[in-house]
């Protein structure tokens, strides 16, 4: 180093006994005690990061303890939920039992209907000429001696009629 107007003495270190072995070590320790400080610099960035992760992965771990704490909620819900709506599927399948007997049975009563028409039909065609038949007689009837029925408010309906 030099100042101005002012120059350091310039040493031999070879002329004195065991200084440069001890310079030369000295300077080999420096330097190897300096990489160890870079080294731990670097370690105490690593660090610094790898905490920063840490209370990463704990705010992540709390958020999903959060979640899971919700589903086990929504977990119960579905298990209270889940018996009630096996209760109605019961209640359902009751029901469809008894709506296919009964439309067993209905479909019985059908049939026997639809055998029935033919008949039915036929009277009605044998009926229907005796009903003004069946009306003179009535008439008939009322006009023998005695033979007056009490008039009923039916029969006053059909007397207009008539």
């Amino acid at each position: 180093m030099q100042l101005i107007g002012y120059a350091g003495p310039q040493l031999d270190v070879s002329a004195v006994p065991g200084l440069g072995g001890l310079l030369s070590w000295t300077e080999s320790t420096v330097r190897q005690t300096a990489r160890r400080a870079i080294a731990l610099a670097a370690l105490i960035d690593r660090v610094g990061s790898t905490l920063d992760d840490v209370a990463e992965l704990r705010r992540a771990a709390e958020i999903i303890a959060a979640s899971l704490s919700e589903l086990g909620e929504s977990a119960a819900g579905i298990d209270r939920n889940a018996a009630e709506i096996a209760e109605e599927i019961a209640g359902l399948s009751t029901a469809a039992q008894g709506i296919d007997t009964h439309a067993e049975k209905l479909a019985a009563g059908i049939d026997e209907l639809v055998a029935i028409l033919p008949t039915l039909q036929r009277l009605t065609e044998i009926v229907d000429p005796l009903e003004n038949t069946a009306v003179r007689l009535g008439r008939f009837v009322d006009r023998l001696p005695g033979g007056r029925r009490p008039k009923l408010p039916q029969d006053a309906v059909e007397a207009s009629r008539a």
